[in-house]
């Protein structure tokens, strides 16, 4: 004879685009603001670079300059996928999208147009989205890059 026991139920549980926990909505805003560290780093480098050869065909800085462009292209295509869109916090993953769109079009320049002063825009904008995901830059102040 078969007997037959209690049958729990199983289910899968994703985390609802509005609904994550502040816990993990803090953890997302602690992330991005790493990432605008490693990518003020990478500015930086280029800063470097730019200081070191102003020959029109500085390699290493046109070199440095791509991939952080290819970098910044492929930060806006994750957040756009759907793990991404259930993984991250929906605030935090538009201003992902938003600084990494606003630097790329900063330093889509050609390397002879990428100055100091258009590497150091490009961090302003990185700054400020730090300062955004910390609560110290108010949301609702939009700044124009250029």
């Amino acid at each position: 004879m078969i007997s037959v026991d209690a049958v729990r139920s199983v289910g899968v549980v994703t985390p609802a685009r509005s609904g994550l926990r502040s816990s993990e909505a803090e953890s997302c805003a602690e992330a991005l603001v790493e990432l605008c560290g490693r990518i003020w780093l990478e500015l930086e480098h280029l800063v470097h670079l730019n200081g070191r050869s102003r020959t029109p065909e500085n390699l290493s800085l046109d070199l440095a300059a791509e991939t952080l462009r290819l970098e910044l292209l492929l930060i806006m295509d994750a957040c756009e996928s759907a793990s991404w869109v259930l993984m991250l916090d929906p605030d935090v993953r538009r201003g992902l999208i938003a600084m990494s769109r606003d630097v790329l079009a900063i330093i889509a320049v050609g390397s002879n147009e990428l100055t100091l002063g258009v590497i150091e825009c490009a961090q302003d904008r990185v700054f400020d989205e730090a300062l955004l995901q910390n609560g110290l830059f108010p949301a609702h102040r939009r700044l124009e890059y250029s």
